[in-house]
């Protein structure tokens, strides 16, 4: 049986809630400033990306990509032989035995206008990988624009998109100047309707529906970052591509994060490239003149960054951040070996804001 692509797993452990309660608990205690450095999670063994494995690095992103569309639209990446346009190899190492499985989809949210992808699974559903699409963006670019792009602002900007005079704000947090209602930040971002919340209850349906299935996530710019949130609240393993910074709405959530969990114990893997300034953070003036206030550069986990700067002589230029240009010129044609995954150790976003806490308590 041959595949043209495939994705590889391999043993390893994850760190993950204890009990249904424990992120909530957690949460809670963050909030009233009563964080436990020892809460209440758990090491298990577990089926993970091979991040090291460059077909299975571009047999995932191409799963990214296809969560902008849908199958039948015909602007979607033939992800194997034998099965179609949905087939899929998955192969798992376990003791030296390599088995090939298909893999086939579902899709969730093409009837709406928020939270899109697919979920590709094997023939026994033993593997269940979540692509969650990104932002579209601009005139003809689907249903989803709005309110993608308020999630975008919501997450990833320093305070409620406030960049400078002439923006109008998508929260009431900003107090003026530098500063920053911090309380109303967290509010602003954990509400019923807000992406993270939507994505959560979504992979909560799957797991409780296939309660004896792994599970990975994955996604491209925003769906990367929501794919990074829900995995560090489950303990999911994720592999994002040309995510915005996600460690600031971490924090805005009340996610658990260093010494409750090491950045390097979080199995969260970032792919991206130098050329891009969604990735790379800071506001480029594509950004700015849309209306997308990308501003922070953070990410959770670790991070694989290919210098296409230096190697390609390419410049920073939003066009650079569609992930078919990672697929296509980058991915299949690297020619050196894929760069490895590092903890951003030293890394700050918004240092100029003044957030101030308990003003909701005045």
């Amino acid at each position: 049986m041959t595949f043209t692509h495939t994705v590889k797993a391999k043993n390893g452990t994850n760190v993950k809630p204890s009990n249904k309660h424990t992120i909530e608990e957690f949460q809670e205690k963050s909030k009233n400033e009563q964080i436990s450095l020892n809460m209440d999670w758990e090491e298990e063994s577990n089926l993970l990306p091979d991040v090291e494995d460059e077909e299975t690095v571009k047999s995932l992103a191409k799963m990214t990509y296809n969560a902008y569309t849908e199958e039948a639209d015909g602007d979607w990446y033939d992800l194997g032989e034998n099965y179609g346009v949905v087939g899929f190899a998955f192969l798992r190492v376990d003791e030296n035995i390599a088995t090939n499985q298909s893999l086939s989809n579902s899709s969730f949210g093409w009837e709406s206008d928020g939270v899109r992808g697919h979920v590709f699974s094997d023939e026994d559903n033993e593997l269940l990988i979540i692509s969650i699409k990104g932002t579209s963006m601009g005139i003809g670019a689907g249903p989803t624009v709005p309110k993608d792009k308020l999630n975008d602002n919501l997450l990833f900007s320093c305070c409620c998109a406030k960049v400078d005079p002439s923006w109008k704000t998508v929260c009431d947090c900003h107090i003026g100047g530098f500063d920053c209602n911090l309380d109303c930040l967290q509010d602003s971002v954990d509400v019923q309707e807000r992406y993270y919340t939507v994505t959560r209850n979504l992979f909560k349906f799957i797991s409780d529906a296939y309660p004896k299935s792994k599970i990975w996530l994955t996604g491209h710019s925003l769906g990367g970052a929501l794919s990074s949130l829900v995995g560090l609240t489950y303990g999911i393993p994720v592999v994002a591509y040309e995510s915005p910074g996600e460690r600031l709405p971490a924090k805005r959530l009340h996610l658990p994060g260093p010494p409750a969990i090491p950045y390097e114990k979080m199995n969260i893997w970032h792919i991206g490239h130098s050329a891009d300034p969604i990735f790379m953070g800071g506001m480029s003036s594509s950004c700015y003149l849309g209306g997308y206030a990308m501003e922070t550069k953070c990410h959770l986990g670790k991070s694989s960054m290919f210098d296409v700067i230096g190697k390609y002589k390419w410049h920073l230029n939003i066009q650079n951040h569609r992930i078919r240009v990672v697929i296509d010129d980058i991915l299949n044609k690297w020619e050196w070996e894929y760069p490895e995954y590092l903890v951003e150790s030293e890394c700050e976003d918004c240092g100029a804001w003044n957030f101030i806490e308990n003003m909701n308590n005045q």
